[in-house]
């Protein structure tokens, strides 16, 4: 092959090599740069869930053995509300139903704010004030797994006012002294029930300080203690804050009782 005739081809490689260079570069701008086309379908609308377990009204009462909300399984089958569970608007807590809570079809049940025995129509939460007799307070019932169920407000179903919850556990009155060891305020627990005072606190109104009740302290049915602003030895019937001072002696110097959510129980002032 003459030197001229491999010029020749090698002229005719590169212009081919070239072309399908061209080629692939157009194809690839094409598949890489061409506009994507979707196909709309429209927006999906979410299903709004129809409550298995449904709030069907309150029973607002003073009272919190008698303040209840009402709860129906409006499904016709059983339903097991194990990890359940329900709050009011205005509460840090929450109520848990108890493991194993079943309800049947159509069945009722009230949830009472008050302390009892719990039954398959009867649960109680165990609060000393009622929950329901709060102006626009709303139950919100949740499932195991924190999804919303059900929500229904006080204010829906009861137009007119209710009166002010009376606690079940109370601030009775005072015994100012000098002597810090004869200075109280008396508390009283009103109910056929005990209570529990972990985590419940008290505080005077000047005091920037508080009063935390011994772990474990109960105050039983119909029984009454005395808070002493001095030192000494707690009892059943005495407990001390510890002050080297008498807090009772100050001119309208008020209690506030609280629960241990820091709900206001009871407040009570020595010159109302």
């Amino acid at each position: 092959m003459t030197k001229k005739t491999k010029i020749i081809i090698a002229i005719f490689v590169a212009l081919f090599s070239f072309s399908a260079l061209v080629v692939l570069a157009n194809e690839a701008a094409s598949t890489i740069y061409m506009p994507v086309a979707y196909k709309n379908y429209g927006n999906v609308p979410t299903a709004t869930p129809t409550p298995r377990i449904s709030i069907t009204g309150f029973h607002p009462s003073s009272n919190p053995q008698d303040d209840y909300v009402i709860l129906k399984n409006v499904t016709s089958s059983q339903i097991d509300l194990t990890g359940w569970w329900m709050k009011g608007e205005s509460e840090s807590g929450r109520y848990d139903f108890p493991s194993g809570f079943k309800m049947n079809a159509n069945q009722t049940v009230n949830v009472y704010s008050g302390v009892g025995t719990n039954s398959t129509t009867k649960l109680y939460i165990g609060l000393p004030y009622s929950l329901w007799t709060k102006s626009n307070n709303c139950a919100y019932l949740r499932d195991s797994n924190g999804y919303l169920e059900d929500k229904l407000c006080v204010s829906q179903v009861v137009p007119t006012p209710t009166a002010s919850p009376t606690p079940s556990v109370y601030i009775a009155g005072f015994n100012p002294s000098s002597i810090p060891e004869n200075d109280y305020v008396t508390i009283a627990n009103s109910t056929t029930n005990s209570f529990d005072l972990t985590g419940w606190w008290m505080k005077a109104e000047s005091e920037s300080g508080r009063y935390d009740f011994p772990p474990g302290y109960i105050l039983g049915s119909g029984k009454t203690v005395n808070v002493v602003s001095g030192i000494g030895t707690d009892t059943a019937t005495n407990l001390y804050i510890g002050a080297p001072y008498s807090l009772w002696t100050s001119q309208n110097n008020c209690a506030y009782l609280r629960y241990k959510d820091g709900t206001l129980l009871d407040k009570q002032c020595i010159n109302p």
